[in-house]
């Protein structure tokens, strides 16, 4: 009865260290994708400096370099954005990591103390089952050493 108990409520952990886990996996995913997105604005503004350094080299307008230096100035404001959403998305992975590997770890006490549970009343029938036998060897030793003894 208590091993049923016991049973249901690794059911129960189980399935909360499964959603943890999905939770997750979705939380890793999002971290990849605000990743890329920086490293794409990261690369994206490099190359628009080479080409822009390129253009520059043939010559450059006063409008055109203000333009030029406005655009990067934008683009260094995507990028410390991206770069703050970057940083949450890690911590929020790295939080629900945690959370699913605490679960995961109160699940696997829980299957431990039924283990040990179960192998304490194992071992506690089989003292009983040698008690008994014991007791029956004595009984049978006894009935034999009372008997007459014909020859």
């Amino acid at each position: 009865m208590i091993n049923h108990r016991f049973a249901m409520l690794i059911k129960i952990q189980k399935e909360r260290e499964e959603k943890l886990q999905a939770q997750f996996v979705k939380a890793q995913q999002f971290y990849q994708q605000a990743e890329q997105k920086y490293q794409g604005l990261a690369n994206y503004r490099t190359d628009y400096i080479q080409q822009s350094q390129q253009q520059g080299a043939a010559g450059l307008q006063s409008r055109q370099y203000t333009q030029f230096v406005s655009f990067i100035g934008k683009l260094d404001q995507a990028i410390q954005q991206q770069g703050w959403a970057l940083h949450q998305a890690k911590a929020a992975a790295e939080q629900r990591k945690q959370n699913w590997l605490a679960m995961q770890k109160k699940r696997k006490a829980m299957e431990l103390l039924v283990q040990r549970g179960e192998q304490a009343e194992l071992l506690k029938q089989l003292k009983q089952e040698q008690k008994n036998a014991d007791e029956y060897a004595s009984q049978q030793f006894m009935r034999n050493r009372n008997e007459p003894q014909m020859y």
